[in-house]
């Protein structure tokens, strides 16, 4: 007898905490249940009210989010009514020739994909391995090719760009002048360009791709108060007051970057935030942060601690895919060829003498970036055991 209560007493128990369990989701499912307005329409529908949408990018290398951007770009209302994206990716430098390229339908195969190749390798310095950059490109000049007027247009805008050849004091001055004030200068790109347009133009508005912290709404401090980083997003706010809307893509990162870039994945809020998509059944959707529970939540999604919730960061928000469906493509194929596996591995190891890191003993190592790699997003059993211990 005594068997079976302690049996029912933990029965109780576990179900007791899957009630509690639902019950925390519970205000998130309904709230999603009654939003049906995909993720592109949310996107578009915010240039009725704003001039510039910048959208924050989750992990540079997942290419499912490309999709959703160039499905924004390909809809004739961005067409007949934006028609511009800027790009944290990619130095102004590579205008007007990415742009004579973008706009120009004729190219043989073989010519695209040498342009492609001179776009990426001049993308960053030393190297940018990612294979979103090329995509994205490519993808412009497809919708472009089928549009006989308006055509789309990109402009890059970081500060890795180096005159001539790459020497350790040019690397060292790049690192030790630009990088602090990045994001200034980013911003700077960015409103030379668009108001160099706008004059043009009076209505002409704006897509802006940038990653992470960048696309902020605020500057970036902690808890007590201190700035830890400057954000382009601040910036634009500051620079074009209600003019500007920032939406944030749903994302596995939970902000831990490296030195290289690579990203600690988690959930946001745990988990609770997936769990409340995969409960209601909506992965192409968005909406405003305010009003929502969504946006009441603490800030999360860097790994500072902070008094900031969601909606005090983004506009809004839009949900694309479940992470387990993310793409994570890493490579262009070709890259390495025709000399330029040296010119990386020297590049780099100029870098890492500047940063006093050990350097590359083989170049070949560089060779896996030959060629497009497709995975899924780290630890993915574990980001998948976080959103699940909602839904028991």
């Amino acid at each position: 007898m005594k068997k079976n209560l302690t049996l029912i007493f933990a029965l109780t128990l576990l179900l007791g905490g899957c009630v509690q369990t639902h019950k925390e989701i519970k205000p998130y499912v309904n709230f999603l249940k009654k939003q049906n307005t995909t993720a592109k329409d949310y996107v578009l529908s915010l240039f009725e009210n704003y001039d510039i949408v910048i959208l924050c990018e989750r992990d540079h290398r997942d290419i499912t989010q490309y999709n959703l951007i160039l499905d924004i770009m390909r809809d004739q209302y961005f067409i007949d009514n934006v028609g511009v994206v800027f790009t944290e990716i990619g130095e102004p430098e590579l205008n007007p020739k990415l742009n004579n390229f973008l706009q120009n339908p004729h190219l043989t195969e073989l010519e695209i994909n040498e342009q492609l190749l001179y776009f990426q390798r001049n993308a960053d310095f030393p190297l940018w391995e990612k294979s979103n950059f090329s995509y994205f490109i490519k993808g412009i000049y497809d919708i472009n090719k089928e549009i006989t007027e308006k055509k789309l247009k990109m402009y890059p805008t970081d500060i890795w760009h180096i005159e001539g050849q790459p020497t350790l004091e040019k690397v060292r001055d790049l690192w030790f002048t630009k990088v602090e004030h990045r994001d200034s200068l980013m911003a700077d790109n960015f409103i030379e360009r668009f108001d160099e347009l706008k004059q043009k133009n009076p209505r002409q508005k704006a897509l802006v791709i940038q990653n992470y912290r960048h696309a902020f709404r605020i500057h970036a401090y902690n808890a007590d108060g201190e700035k830890i980083d400057n954000n382009v997003g601040k910036f634009l706010f500051d620079k074009y007051p209600n003019r500007v809307a920032n939406v944030m893509i749903n994302s596995a990162g939970n902000g831990e970057i490296g030195a290289n870039n690579d990203i600690t994945f988690t959930t946001i809020q745990n988990g609770k935030w997936d769990a409340s998509f995969q409960k209601a059944n909506k992965y192409n959707i968005g909406f405003n942060f305010k009003g929502s529970p969504f946006g009441n939540d603490s800030f999360d999604y860097w790994a500072f601690e902070n008094n900031f919730t969601y909606t005090d960061m983004f506009t809004g928000f839009v949900f694309y895919q479940p992470i387990e469906k993310f793409e994570i493509a890493v490579g262009v194929s070709g890259l390495m060829d025709d000399g330029w596996l040296e010119k990386f591995y020297d590049r780099i190891n100029l870098f890492f003498q500047v940063l006093e890191r050990p350097l590359l003993d083989n170049k070949n190592d560089l060779m896996p970036y030959n060629d497009i790699r497709i995975s899924n997003v780290e630890d993915l059993d574990g980001i998948k055991s976080q959103i699940q211990k909602w839904l028991k």
